[in-house]
């Protein structure tokens, strides 16, 4: 028979530490003035990139792409971001051809990533890396038909304004 003094020394025991609610995820990392050189479609191309705060922790973005060439290209888009209840990332990216696309994505220590559009016009993927350096590269992909990705743009930026 067990004594009645050990059941109330269970009974009582202290319960273990709680551990620390994760951090919210947050894309202050990136927020800044950033000027970046690269390729997109193949051709040479700059770009500046503009993250802020906005709102209800909502992350803005602007973005303005020149491909040089025979034909010059101009590209900008509007974004923004913010986290939901799950964690994850969501938004919505705005062109200048006047498409608006659904975001979704991620982000870890040094890393943010988003899947955007749809199987009926196309469906890619943007990644933001932050290099121990400070520079930011963004590469830009679209889903192919065999399941493979195709690399259209890669930039690397650097920041030119906190």
């Amino acid at each position: 028979m067990t004594p009645l003094w050990w059941a109330a020394a269970v009974l009582v025991a202290p319960a273990a530490p709680a551990e620390a609610p994760p951090l919210s995820p947050t894309l202050a990392p990136w927020h800044g003035n950033w000027a970046g050189e690269g390729q997109a479609f193949g051709k040479p191309a700059t770009a500046t990139l503009d993250i802020a705060p906005g709102a209800a922790g909502v992350t803005r973005l602007t973005y303005r792409l020149h491909v040089a060439g025979s034909a010059p290209m101009t590209y900008s888009a509007e974004a923004t971001y913010a986290f939901d209840a799950k964690r994850r990332l969501r938004g919505q990216w705005t062109d200048s051809s006047g498409r608006t696309r659904a975001v979704i994505g991620g982000v870890n220590a040094a890393k943010w990533w988003t899947h955007w559009g749809s199987a009926d016009v196309e469906i890619g993927r943007s990644t933001y890396g932050l290099e121990a350096d400070g520079t930011l590269v963004i590469s830009d992909s679209v889903l192919q038909e065999d399941g493979s990705w195709r690399v259209f743009a890669m930039l690397r930026y650097r920041r030119t304004k906190p």
